[in-house]
């Protein structure tokens, strides 16, 4: 018998952010997009997006202006790649994004402007040291990228990276890696965590921008179809192998023609509106509550 859908989680995340549940449909790159986003937004989750998406920095202002301003959201900024990140933080701050998220570099002064319009800075990390910086930054949460996750992963298991960073650190942990279903939100909160960041589930949505022969492989490949890898771009990341094997023999671009996914792709197995992957895994997160074993 199917259970009723909470109509919504408390978590810290979800407090601070006025969203109705604890699920981030996580940045990315290429394929995460305002229609992506809006679905997230509208259906109680958040969704963000990598600035670099856009192609141009004016790009990149336009969709900040023109994506409804009722619908939460954030956006990623890669602070290794700089080359306009200055001109990305100055839209980002004059638009008052509700989320940023800063991945590969130290966020100390993204962290001081979003905060002076009020708005919430997180982090992606793989490890302790990582983390500590971030935390000596100022930053409101972690996101916790153990292995397993899509793209750039670490190679700590999320059920040690996640619940180790808040014990050592004590900040809101988003965790990051494998997630794909409700029973995954539900071990996410059992494990003290504040939210689950969903990449390759929302990968394979109607909304995202990947390829449709890329949405396909993701619902007729299983973890071990995966390699974890610094190849493609220099950081270590999860990809298709059959997407490697193009790579490696010349054909096709990093990232745009080298698939990126994570090892939750084992539970994917349909291409859907995201507004139903959201869901799917809220009723799922509440019927894997009510099938834990008994108490005596």
């Amino acid at each position: 018998m199917r259970r009723m859908a909470p109509s919504r989680i408390d978590t810290a995340v979800t407090r601070m952010l006025g969203i109705r549940y604890p699920i981030i449909a996580a940045p990315m790159f290429l394929v995460s997009n305002a229609a992506l986003l809006e679905a997230a937004g509208r259906a109680g989750a958040i969704g963000a997006v990598p600035s670099l998406n856009y192609r141009t920095a004016q790009a990149y202002r336009d969709f900040l202006n023109t994506f409804p301003k009722d619908v939460p959201f954030g956006v990623n900024l890669i602070l290794k790649w700089a080359e306009r990140l200055e001109e990305d933080v100055a839209a980002t701050v004059e638009r008052q994004v509700p989320l940023v998220i800063t991945s590969l570099g130290d966020p100390t002064p993204i962290v001081e402007r979003v905060h002076a319009y009020g708005g919430k800075v997180w982090s992606d990390v793989i490890s302790l040291r990582h983390a500590e910086k971030a935390v000596k930054a100022g930053v409101d949460a972690l996101v916790a990228v153990g292995s397993g996750a899509g793209g750039h992963a670490g190679n700590l298991s999320p059920m040690v990276l996640g619940p180790w960073l808040k014990a050592e650190l004590g900040v809101p942990v988003v965790l990051a890696g494998a997630l794909s279903t409700g029973r995954h939100l539900a071990a996410t909160l059992a494990l003290g965590m504040d939210g689950a960041y969903v990449g390759t589930r929302f990968l394979a949505t109607e909304e995202a921008g990947a390829a449709p022969d890329y949405k396909q492989a993701l619902v007729d490949s299983g973890p071990e179809d995966l390699e974890y890898t610094k190849e493609v771009t220099g950081v270590h990341g999860n990809f298709i192998k059959s997407a490697l094997e193009r790579f490696r023999a010349g054909q096709g671009k990093a990232w745009k023609d080298t698939w990126s996914a994570g090892q939750g792709v084992a539970f994917v197995k349909d291409v859907l509106p995201a507004a139903t992957v959201v869901e799917r895994m809220v009723r799922e997160y509440s019927e894997a509550r009510a099938a834990l074993p008994s108490e005596s």
